[in-house]
């Protein structure tokens, strides 16, 4: 499995970080998709400075390749929830499907014949909504297969169908009727879950969270009792945690310390159902860790104890 001729469009959401912006693209690059789609947000106007870093992140985008190169470099900053949003939907309105990198997403090489094959594989299978290339399973390999299913979507580096995204709603119109008939009981089975994405979801309708995207996402996937494919192996580096990310803050944060892998043959797993094993996994290590965990993992980290994929 290969990506030295990608036909599978790509979209690159850019910002003001140049630095990681050329990381990603010198990747993106390397696949050469035959139609690559930029998106570029504005400058914010309250910060100094920032009109001239969202600038040379634009000059990196240097495409010298032979490829349908569509580009939105944006005057005016629409922030991380619209911005993303518009952005996703252009980018769906234009392909059936596709993969989707952010600035701070460096993919390993494989990841994209990794989204190509699944793309095809699930095409017409719409249990099955979104292709992640991370792994949080700090080493654990779950199922069977090269990938395993999860109900939790992870978007740094991912994939997906103009199908699934159809049913994205950024104002989750629907959570009204969704809390109501209580439907996170038929998705989640732990309580504390089905509180944390309550909370959540609550806080994104009223307005109380407003630099996301990808929560209003993972509820369209839970509202269409959808799939979630996930390596076995992580295949994308998050170079962004830092002072100047916008929801990933922390640099010592568990998330921020994974390696990455390659896969270059893939195996199927047999069956197609979400690994409840790896999901009260993540339950536990990452949506519900309590502090004092936090803080022993930082720990561990530094004493090189916790696994590591490579």
């Amino acid at each position: 499995m290969t990506a030295d001729s990608l036909s599978t469009p790509v979209l690159f959401l850019i910002f003001n970080r140049p630095d990681v912006t050329r990381q990603v693209f010198a990747e993106i690059r390397r696949a050469r998709p035959a139609r690559l789609f930029v998106v570029a947000d504005g400058p914010r106007e309250d910060r100094p400075g920032e009109a001239e870093l969202c600038r040379q992140a634009q000059e990196a985008i240097q495409v010298d390749w032979d490829c349908d190169f569509r580009r939105d470099f944006r005057t005016h900053n629409l922030g991380a929830k619209t911005g993303v949003a518009k952005a996703l939907d252009w980018f769906f309105q234009n392909v059936e499907e596709g993969i989707i990198l952010e600035d701070d997403c460096l993919p390993d090489p494989s990841f994209f014949g990794f989204c190509r094959e699944l793309l095809d594989h699930y095409r017409n299978d719409t249990r099955v909504m979104h292709i992640s290339g991370t792994n949080l399973q700090y080493g654990r390999k779950r199922g069977d297969g090269s990938y395993y299913f999860s109900r939790y979507m992870r978007c740094w580096g991912w994939a997906s169908w103009r199908r699934a995204w159809a049913h994205f709603d950024v104002d989750l119109k629907t959570l009204p009727l969704f809390l109501e008939q209580r439907q996170l009981r038929n998705i989640l089975p732990s309580p504390g879950m089905r509180r944390y994405w309550r909370i959540i979801f609550q806080n994104v309708a009223r307005g109380r969270i407003t630099t996301v995207w990808d929560f209003q996402w993972t509820y369209a996937i839970f509202a269409q009792n959808g799939l979630c494919v996930i390596p076995n192996v992580n295949l994308v580096s998050n170079l962004g945690w830092g002072p100047r990310a916008t929801n990933t803050f922390d640099p010592k944060n568990l998330m921020s310390r994974i390696g990455t892998g390659s896969l270059e043959t893939l195996v199927h797993p047999t069956f197609v159902l979400p690994d409840r094993e790896a999901d009260d996994f993540e339950a536990r290590n990452i949506f519900l860790l309590p502090v004092h965990k936090r803080v022993i993992n930082r720990i561990k980290w530094a004493a090189n104890i916790l696994p590591r994929t490579r």
